[in-house]
């Protein structure tokens, strides 16, 4: 009995150690570039960057993209979204969000700021004031990408996730799919497909194929409305420093 127990309390002490080695997986510095079309038509690049800023310990996701002339039509290739957030043992939070689309003018700019010790949002976002509840774990635009990451590098599904959207909050929920072979400029590689839909319902779907051998970097990506394939995004560039 003795040596089943000392197994046991061994068995334990590694389940535990590696849970919290699990626990403190962060997702590396990367930047990625997507080739984008919408409605098969070629719209530019879209270049996600997350980096670590050591003097704060937090960590900064930014969005660049670099329209054809036809896209500027309707995207700034001055538009910028910037997410900072701090990522520890119990996930992502949210620290600040800015969306600069790049024009002149601001209407259709924002701004989030997040009091995690008051669990409330503020901001500003396309002219109207937000101020919302932030129950644990809701995330901006731009930091629900690295908080999906950051969770399926941990072991764990993202399932529901909390987003704030404009000025309202929305649900989303991320079902895992089957696995597929992915062909790229970095090869044939090898994903596992999540859908995203927002809880409740709606005519918007989006699929992310990610990629375990790039720490679930997504080499895929579509947006669906109506059943129909709008935009899609493919990777092009990645690298890390």
């Amino acid at each position: 009995m003795r040596i089943v127990g000392r197994l046991t309390s061994t068995l334990a002490t590694l389940l535990l150690a590696a849970s919290a080695q699990a626990e403190a997986v962060v997702p590396r510095p990367f930047s990625a570039t997507y080739a984008v079309s919408f409605r098969g038509i070629g719209a530019g690049t879209i270049t996600f960057d997350f980096a670590h800023d050591a003097a704060t310990g937090r960590y900064i996701y930014e969005t660049h993209a670099s329209p054809t002339a036809l896209a500027r039509l309707f995207v700034s290739k001055a538009a910028m979204e910037r997410s900072v957030m701090e990522i520890d043992d119990s996930g992502t939070r949210p620290i600040d969000w800015q969306l600069d689309d790049g024009k002149s003018s601001k209407e259709d700019d924002g701004e989030l700021h997040f009091d995690w010790s008051r669990n409330r949002v503020t901001g500003v976002v396309e002219g109207k004031p937000v101020e919302l509840t932030a129950e644990p774990g809701t995330q901006d635009r731009s930091s629900i990408s690295i908080a999906v990451t950051t969770s399926l590098l941990r072991g764990v599904e993202p399932g529901t996730i909390s987003l704030i959207d404009d000025n309202r909050i929305k649900r989303y929920v991320y079902a895992r799919k089957e696995t597929a072979t992915v062909d790229t400029v970095l090869g044939k590689i090898e994903t596992v497909l999540y859908e995203s839909t927002r809880e409740g319902g709606s005519s918007r779907i989006a699929r992310f194929w990610m990629a375990p051998s790039l720490e679930f970097v997504p080499v895929r990506a579509e947006q669906v409305r109506k059943g129909k394939v709008e935009t899609v995004m493919i990777l092009q560039k990645l690298e890390r420093p």
